[in-house]
């Protein structure tokens, strides 16, 4: 107490000066370890549709590849999906749960993802006992039923106002509360976002009611949308199901995604590219999956589709497509279309007139996509289903045999795609797939056209239909018989890829020795036509070709350079040994030939970056002697080394052989089911380039050519199938190979340049074009290559081209641009005096050049690097924008060289690469995304 009495009298005295620091004191005890932290992972989120996307928002949205998993389905009464969203770096993507409600409806859906659920009713299968033995055959085949027929009604519907199309389950003393509908998605429901990139869906519709609501259903008071259409919708919980995902669209705050649809002007739909489309197959009753239909992989669509966005905004997987377009799609159409001609022409321009033909939905999934991919080759004409431009089923180009049924579906063990249902198409027929491509016979009275009927129609210059042989076996309205016939064996023998015309002119057989010799109407050289036979399906007994080269040289003396090819010839997989005489092989005429394509100066450059020469001998020539060529063999392994009597320059560069390549190549004479022969073609011919030199940049790949072809040049077939291998397309198509079709002879046409860069940019973006493509033109197709309809994304330049190749990035790539010959657009007489109608005259001969005048002297040519963009790029403002930049286009040679002559060298300079070159602000790939 006393030393607080005196410690407090101290006040008001100084404090004094601070006391030096203390020594530190010991450490004190190690606290408890904290909570657990969390790592920080990245999230994309998908925005808010309350505000307007902003740039960088709506372009991220348009970027994203979404990848949806399923985890989990139940079924108690309305399912339940458990599942996550990541982006393609794993991140996991939120924010998905963006609704809309426009002013007409009752209920607000989600914008960006939907669900679908259908079940799968399985095959039916029959016995026949004949002779003691039991045989089993397919009945009906299996089938998606969707449990999503029923939608919810509108603000009109729900106060009583229910319209002659709608069928609704309004009664007298209570309002609708539900219309049908043909197969929907299911987006009203509730989304659970965990905001971590996994999500809860809960349907919107119960599948264990969906029966009972249809049944309350009034069909509507057109006619058209009857209930009975709907199926039977009982919940099996026994069956298959299968759940699909969609989640694409536009981005939030984009076009209609906004919280009452009304778009913004201002701020235009932006889509995803990059959608995503999962299905998830699965019994409710947790068994085990045994029942299946699978029968194609996207995988399969995507080597010629590429993967791009083939319906309403965001479908592309035909897995997920099923499960919508089933039978029930007829519901709201049930009418048969309007047609003449006995049904050979329809008519209809609306949706009802347009959706069923012969009984049978269009929109079913087997028959639409038959039906769109047999296109042209289809026998009724006027196809316009849902009074739609896609579904113009006639106008569609399909880029190989359409009989390759194994480009789609096949269950084989070999398959790249294998699906478990994948040979369905020969193992299980049914009208519905069947009588879609085979779409001009009527299976219920067996009468109808063939396609062969049409084939012969059309070859003869008679109407489609006025031959009629009808369906063989007559009658067969039902599926359980088609199999009695149509085992899966026989099916395989129906669908080789065989053209039956494809080997014509050039390629035709036997070739003319003199005008009418033997044939009359072929003038020398040509012949009648005669099937063309692609190795992707052959028929038994046609033999299988192909053509090996082990090696190239050329050596000799200066001025007296030869090429020597060791070569050897495959039939049915073992080299064969020529005959010393006759023809080459036994019971088979024709003859592959030898190139060697190379590059020599041209135009002022001492060694240019492209092929613009080649010599050539038939084998059987040289192994005749002919014109100084010879030839010895064959070795043990079947090679002969043949040189080629032509010498090489000196100053050639960048030599390169190639096997295979003649129109008059092999055709086989003693097939019983092709009398007249039928001609051989390797998958693709072979090249090599020479030792000693430089091979030619690599452009493009023939794997990616025939991704989409199967084998270059049958169906569609050109050059008679000769010319089948993109990668030495080069050697022929050279840039200065200009149409020659001029004059009176050929309808004053021409002024194409046929550089292999022109002519296939040319034909891929016909539908692009502003001028058609029209080389090769005819009376009867005035726009030459217009009807090529593309069916992958154009702008992926590496569909076709090599990484690096398109867009100057690769090392040789970028090497060759200072020697890129210049392409010649016309360099004959294109004279046309009287002034007569031509018929594939390219336009740009008359508004860039100088018209129909002699081009002999001085050629009409293109820069570069914008002659392969002009091939798709044809607008008058890309005109302007390369001409702005130093491209030449369709311009008077004498106007852009030294001395007024190409070979003084050209001297005006593109900029292109300026802008466009790798890296660059513009760069070729970054605009091609």
């Amino acid at each position: 107490m006393l030393a607080v009495a005196a410690l407090a009298g101290c006040g008001g005295g100084s404090d004094g000066a601070t006391g030096a620091t203390g020594a530190t004191g010991a450490t004190g005890p190690t606290g408890p370890t904290g909570p657990a932290g969390s790592n920080a992972v990245a999230t994309v989120n998908a925005g808010s549709n309350a505000t307007p996307a902003t740039p960088a928002a709506a372009a991220a949205w348009q970027a994203l590849a979404p990848q949806v998993t399923v985890q989990s389905v139940t079924i108690n009464s309305a399912p339940v999906v458990k599942f996550t969203v990541k982006d393609a770096a794993g991140n996991p993507v939120v924010g998905l749960g963006n609704k809309s409600q426009s002013a007409s409806a009752t209920v607000a859906g989600l914008t960006n993802i939907a669900f679908t659920l259908a079940k799968l009713v399985p095959a039916s299968t029959y016995t026949v006992t004949s002779n003691g033995v039991t045989s089993t055959y397919n009945a009906e085949p299996s089938k998606w039923v969707s449990y999503l027929v029923t939608k919810p009604v509108t603000v009109a519907q729900a106060a009583g106002t229910i319209g002659a199309a709608d069928s609704c389950n309004k009664t007298a003393a209570a309002a609708a509360t539900w219309c049908g509908t043909f197969p929907t998605t299911d987006a009203q429901g509730t989304l659970v976002d965990n905001g971590d990139g996994s999500y809860q869906y809960t349907f919107y519709r119960d599948p264990k009611q969906a029966a009972a609501i249809v049944a309350s259903l009034t069909d509507s008071a057109d006619g058209l949308a009857k209930k009975a259409d709907l199926g039977d919708l009982t919940y099996d919980a026994s069956l298959t199901h299968r759940l699909g995902i969609q989640l694409g669209g536009a981005a939030p705050g984009t076009g209609s995604n906004t919280p009452n649809a009304v778009t913004n002007a201002a701020y235009p739909g932006v889509n995803m590219v990059n959608t995503a489309n999962v299905v998830y197959d699965f019994r409710p009753d947790g068994a085990a999956v045994t029942s299946t239909r699978d029968i194609v992989k996207i995988d399969s669509c995507s080597g010629c589709h590429d993967g791009k966005v083939l319906a309403h905004g965001s479908r592309k997987d035909p897995k997920y497509c099923m499960t919508c377009h089933t039978d029930q799609i007829k519901y709201t159409f049930s009418q048969e279309a309007s047609s003449t001609n006995g049904g050979l022409v329809l008519t209809g321009t609306t949706r009802p007139t347009t959706a069923i033909v012969d009984g049978r939905a269009l929109g079913n999934f087997p028959n639409m996509i038959h039906k769109t991919h047999m296109g042209k080759e289809l026998v009724k004409q006027g196809y316009f289903f849902n009074a739609a431009g896609e579904g113009k089923y006639n106008d569609v180009t399909y880029p190989q045999p359409i009989t390759n049924c194994a480009k789609c579906h096949d269950g084989s063990a070999t398959a790249v795609n294998k699906t478990a249902n994948g040979d369905n198409w020969k193992s299980n027929p049914s009208v519905l797939a069947c009588g879609s491509c085979h779409d001009g016979i009527n299976f219920t009275t067996g009468a109808g056209v063939t396609l062969a009927d049409k084939a012969a129609d059309l070859a003869a210059g008679k109407a489609i239909g006025t031959t009629k042989t009808g369906h063989a076996a007559g009658q067969d309205a039902t599926n359980p018989q088609c199999a009695l016939c149509h085992t899966a064996a026989k099916i395989a023998t129906y669908h080789v890829t065989v053209d039956p015309v494809g080997a014509n002119g050039r390629g035709g057989y036997p070739l003319n020795t003199a005008l009418n010799v033997p044939t009359v109407g072929f003038p020398s050289g040509q012949g009648p036509s005669i099937p063309l036979a692609s190795q992707l399906s052959l028929p038994a007994g046609v033999y299988k070709i192909d053509f090996e080269l082990k090696q190239a040289s050329v050596a000799g003396a200066a001025g007296a350079k030869k090429a020597t090819v060791v070569y050897r010839i495959l039939k049915d997989g073992l080299p064969v040994t020529l005959n010393a005489t006759g023809k080459l092989i036994d019971n088979v005429d024709g003859t592959p030939d030898i190139y060697v394509a190379y590059a020599i100066p041209q135009d002022g450059l001492a060694a240019s970056s492209d092929w613009n020469a080649s010599v050539s001998a038939h084998v059987i020539d040289i192994r005749d002697g002919k014109a100084g060529s010879s030839q010895t063999g064959p070795d043990a392994s079947g090679y002969y080394t043949a040189t080629l009597g032509t010498t090489i320059p000196d100053a050639a560069t960048m030599a390169t052989a190639g096997l295979g390549i003649n129109y008059n190549g092999f055709v086989q004479l003693n097939h019983a089911a092709y009398p007249k022969g039928i001609r051989l073609r390797e998958p693709q011919f072979a090249i090599k380039t020479v030792t000693g030199y430089t091979a030619r940049r690599a452009i493009v790949s023939n794997a990616k050519c025939n991704s989409c072809h199967g084998q270059l040049g049958v169906s569609p077939s050109f050059h008679s199938g000769a010319r089948n291998n993109g990668e030495g397309c080069a050697m022929c198509h050279q840039p200065n190979t200009a149409t020659g079709h001029t004059g009176a002879a050929n309808n004053f046409g021409g002024g194409w340049s046929v550089s292999i860069k022109n002519l296939v940019h040319s034909i891929h973006s016909s539908a692009k074009r502003e001028q058609a493509f029209t080389y090769e033109a005819t009376a009867e197709n005035p726009n030459g290559f217009q009807e090529v309809t593309y069916p992958g994304v154009l702008k992926d330049c590496q569909q076709c081209h090599v990484a690096g190749a398109y867009d100057f990035s690769a090392t040789a790539n970028a090497a060759a641009m200072p020697n890129l010959l210049w392409t010649t657009d016309a360099k004959s007489d294109m004279s046309n005096p009287t002034s007569a109608p031509s018929i594939g005259l390219s336009p740009w001969i008359t508004s860039l050049g100088k018209g129909q005048i002699n081009y002999t002297a001085d050629n009409l040519v293109t820069s570069p690097i914008s002659s392969s963009c002009f091939g798709c790029h044809d607008t008058k403002i890309a005109v302007a924008h390369m001409q702005l930049n130093g491209g030449t286009i369709y311009g008077l040679a004498s106007t852009v060289t030294a001395a007024g002559t190409r070979a003084s060298g050209f001297t005006k300079v593109e900029a292109c690469m300026v802008c466009h070159g790798p890296g660059k602000v513009a760069s070729i790939a970054s605009v091609h995304q």
